[in-house]
């Protein structure tokens, strides 16, 4: 009997965020952007900073920022294991905003590359905590 359905779970330092049932999941590879469907190969993948989408049993979207991890799919099994998921209902984009303007602002007068590599970084993840929002209003 084939299975209908993945079981999807996203387990970071604080505990387990999301755990259920999805039709898909589009992760935020490490090569590139890919979506895991139901009896998908066996694959164990880096996970970038970028959206990760959870389509679940019933036709919802679930929309996540991710900054870094893995992923282990097995068996219509998706274990996404990071250091730092957010909820897209829970960006505040006023403040990442001010962030991300306060770290152009500090970016422009740094010298020190190791700093501005940790200040880039810093500002990439503004920026995708901000694309994810914005997508998530969309989808509204």
């Amino acid at each position: 009997m084939s299975a209908t359905h993945l079981h999807v779970e996203i387990v970071t330092p604080e505990g387990t965020l999301y755990s259920g049932s999805a039709q898909a999941v589009t992760l935020p590879g490490g090569l590139a952007p890919f979506q895991v469907l139901v009896n998908h190969a066996p694959i164990i993948s880096t996970l970038e900073l970028g959206p990760l989408r959870i389509l679940d049993a019933d036709g919802n979207e679930h929309l996540f920022a991710v900054m870094s991890g893995f992923v282990e799919v097995k068996h219509n099994r998706v274990s996404i294991v990071a250091e730092e998921v957010v909820r897209a209902e829970e960006i505040d984009t006023t403040a990442v905003r001010a962030e991300r303007d306060r770290l152009d602002e500090e970016l422009e007068g740094e010298t020190d590359l190791a700093r501005r590599n940790q200040l880039k970084h810093q500002r990439a993840r503004a920026e995708v905590l901000l694309r994810v929002a914005q997508e998530a209003s969309l989808a509204e």
